[in-house]
């Protein structure tokens, strides 16, 4: 029979309209389905529907004249943290093998054979929360794997990882996914768009706009996924072009004899390194290379032996930045302070204008990110991609000398992702300095003027665009 659902009507509480009106959709039994379409479209609310987590685990009101939904299922959320339920890696692992009824001296087998089938490479007794983004990835999908469901739920299940394991994972994947029925949502589509059977494309309102196979999509069809700012194979002939800044001679932050690491283990040794005003830099690396450790060692949030400088003074904490340094996590719902949209913009604009000109900034910079008509909504009722935007202009309407960003792209649609990377090219123009972690090999060739790269535990420069 499939999945099916006819006449949708959802609208969440707080929301002034429907998210679907009259939505119609059947998946066939053993299809392979990819959804794409822009941020706030609908996209994960309408697999959560598909998957029954909608009304029956999360309170959506919600009405449908016909809903068919599979016997059995498993996900990968777009947040890894949100679908982990025990503190270990064994432990979770050990967790579905047991309401699978797997037999005690199978399991460790089993546990094997699935962190080594997603190249997750990692003591089984390792604390979830000390894994990076990717390795948490990487373990939710090693967990949905393990459940043998018969459709699999993937929502963005590469978003965190390198270019290396998001291939691998796909490749995966694809071995697994016969016999079974698989509905994807993804950006990162280069490894997966022409595997599906078909691509749904919604549109800003949450309706279906169209549907094709791969090719016929984007034969004939490319104007309307570059219309809502959907990625495709071809979509990086959109993608802005920006003339050369030359940084400026003044070195903001250094670093001298750092060492970092992650719990008893080292993870890398930096003997110097400078960064001047004005750079874009990116810091690249496969996943548990430090990469994130090393910034949060920068920022001085994280134990970490040898000296930060800023501006020729020692950094020991990080009050001591007195906010000329402003940090853009991973994720986005850890730093959200109030209760609106617009008010986590204008709080830090607040600080260095008067009300109504920080108003004024608050309305631009939300307009500017697409995130205008949200701006009376609560930061955690947005999409994942408008919380990853919204990050980032609250980081902008702080007015720091550094942004120091963390997968500033992930969840973005194309539309919006050029319209933040042409953002960040407007503050490194006036002199802020962006460092970035990014998985997206097209950013890395195109923008930044020094590329960072941290390979067995040690710092490598590679040229930047301006090199």
């Amino acid at each position: 029979m499939g999945i099916a659902v006819r006449n949708l009507r959802l609208k969440f509480p707080e929301a002034q309209a429907r998210l679907f009106t009259d939505l119609d959709l059947k998946i066939e039994d053993e299809e392979k389905v990819l959804i794409v379409g822009p941020s706030g479209s609908g996209k994960s609310t309408l697999l959560n529907v598909l998957g029954g987590l909608i009304p029956n685990v999360i309170n959506v009101p919600m009405k449908a004249d016909q809903l068919a939904l599979p016997d059995s299922a498993a996900y990968v959320f777009q947040d890894p943290d949100a679908q982990f339920t025990m503190p270990t890696v064994a432990e979770e692992l050990a967790f579905v093998m047991e309401n699978r009824q797997v037999r005690a001296e199978d399991m460790d087998q089993q546990l094997k054979e699935a962190l080594g089938t997603v190249g997750l490479d990692v003591d089984p007794i390792t604390a979830i929360q000390t894994l990076s983004g990717g390795m948490k990835q990487k373990l939710a999908i090693a967990s949905a794997l393990l459940q043998q469901a018969d459709t699999l739920f993937l929502d963005e299940p590469t978003s965190m990882l390198d270019d290396g394991s998001a291939s691998h994972l796909w490749e995966t994947i694809q071995q697994m996914w016969k016999g079974r029925t698989v509905v994807i949502i993804e950006h990162r589509v280069e490894d997966i768009w022409d595997k599906v059977d078909r691509v749904i494309l919604m549109d800003d309102a949450g309706r279906i706009d169209r549907m094709a196979c791969p090719d016929e999509m984007l034969k004939n069809h490319r104007d309307a996924l570059d219309a809502f700012g959907v990625w495709h194979p071809e979509s990086w002939c959109n993608a802005p072009e920006f003339s050369e800044i030359e940084a400026q001679p003044d070195v903001l932050l250094e670093a001298r004899h750092l060492m970092v690491n992650r719990g008893s283990r080292q993870l890398l040794t930096i003997d110097a390194l400078d960064i001047r005003k004005g750079e874009w830099i990116t810091l690249e690396g496969d996943n548990g290379t430090g990469k994130t450790s090393l910034l949060l060692a920068l920022m001085r949030l994280i134990p970490s032996k040898g000296d930060v400088l800023f501006k020729n003074r020692k950094v020991r904490k990080p009050k001591h930045y007195g906010g000329a340094l402003y940090p853009v996590f991973q994720n986005p719902e850890l730093q959200f302070i109030t209760n609106t949209v617009f008010d986590e913009v204008f709080i830090n604009l607040e600080l260095h204008f008067d009300k109504g000109e920080a108003e004024r900034r608050a309305g631009a910079l939300l307009d500017r990110l697409g995130l205008g008509k949200v701006g009376h909504l609560h930061p955690l009722e947005i999409s994942t991609g408008q919380k990853r935007r919204l990050s980032v202009a609250t980081a902008a309407g702080g007015i720091p000398e550094i942004i120091i960003l963390d997968e500033p792209t992930f969840g973005l649609d194309q539309r919006h992702a050029f319209r933040l990377l042409e953002m960040l090219h407007d503050m490194v123009k006036s002199g802020t300095t962006i460092i970035m972690i990014t998985h997206d090999e097209e950013i890395k060739v195109r923008y930044p003027s020094r590329r960072l790269r941290i390979e067995e535990g040690k710092l490598v420069e590679e040229a930047g665009f301006d090199a």
